[in-house]
């Protein structure tokens, strides 16, 4: 008789245990209107630009850091010039992304900073001011624009997945050839350099021309890993203390950074851009309103409602 009164008893007990575990597992929800959302997002192939950085992820006037892409910024001097290294590190590819400042065919130009907001960059930097050349292989965001190679400059791919690879003076015919198994992988091209560090190797065999022999600013765009970069500018004679360097110095500089793979030097002088928090960071002050064609820039690609942790 006993048993028979708590077997019931029993199951009453059970059934509030899991009555009460419902409870709390709803209590601990958030409510379908105010839960937290975040993640990190695939960005288009396009101009659009990538998420709006957040306050919160700026670390001073030095860095940034969210859960999709960190910029950190060092300082420093060689041979007799200033240097800024910015390393940046991405969680997908398509945050490194490229803006024009008008359309192809026109000569349309913009202050760099001008392009960085209206893509919510991170970071950006000046590309190779494709729009006053008539030569060169240009592809930006997968649109193919020019093939018009002699064989006299170096080229620089990103793919798709975010790796960069630098093809030392090829000719038109070279870059067709490279089209028939990699055209769908290339999202964007530039025609500048020369290239500075190729398979981890400082390169010296380079022509040398009047632009590198001359000290001036330089700027180069390496990476040093899967979907990790480092951008390194130097000052040039028109900066207090500095003497600007040769491009084979700036070579001597890149490759001195420690797992530098492949660098490819781009368009220099007071066109060389540094763009971070919204204003050009880099060269004298005369010069921080100069207008360039393109950028290279690092976006977020977090989609969230505040700071993670929080």
């Amino acid at each position: 008789m006993t048993k028979q009164l708590n077997r019931p008893a029993s199951r009453f007990l059970r059934l509030f245990v899991i009555a009460l575990l419902i409870a709390l597992v709803l209590v601990l929800l958030p409510a379908p209107g105010i839960h937290s959302y975040a993640e990190i997002v695939t960005l288009p192939i396009d101009e659009t630009g990538g998420v709006p950085p957040y306050d919160w992820g700026y670390e001073g006037d030095s860095g940034y850091k969210d859960p999709s892409i960190s910029v950190s910024m060092e300082r420093g001097r060689f041979e007799g010039s200033n240097w800024i290294a910015v390393k940046i590190q991405l969680q997908n590819a398509t945050q490194l992304r490229t803006l024009k400042a008008g359309p192809y065919g026109s000569t349309q130009e913009a202050q760099g900073a001008t392009m960085a907001k209206r893509v919510k960059s991170v970071l950006a930097i000046g590309g190779d001011f494709f729009v006053y050349h008539q030569y060169g292989y240009i592809v930006r965001q997968q649109n193919f624009y020019r093939n018009k190679l002699t064989g006299e400059h170096d080229v620089l791919i990103i793919d798709d997945k975010g790796d960069l690879q630098v093809i030392i003076r090829p000719k038109s015919a070279d870059m067709k050839a490279f089209e028939q198994e990699n055209k769908e992988r290339i999202i964007n091209a530039f025609t500048f350099g020369p290239a500075l560090v190729k398979d981890g190797q400082m390169l010296t065999d380079m022509p040398l021309g009047r632009s590198e022999l001359v000290r001036a600013q330089r700027i180069a765009l390496c990476q040093t890993g899967p979907l990790s970069y480092l951008v390194v500018y130097s000052e040039g004679p028109n900066d207090p203390d500095s003497s600007g360097l040769t491009i084979l110095e700036f070579a001597q500089l890149v490759s001195s950074f420690p797992d530098v793979v492949t660098a490819y030097n781009l368009d220099g002088g007071s066109s060389a851009t540094i763009v971070f928090q919204g204003q050009k960071i880099n060269g004298p002050l005369s010069q921080r309103s100069r207008s360039i064609g393109d950028i290279i820039y690092f976006a977020s690609a977090y989609v969230g409602e505040q700071e993670p942790g929080e």
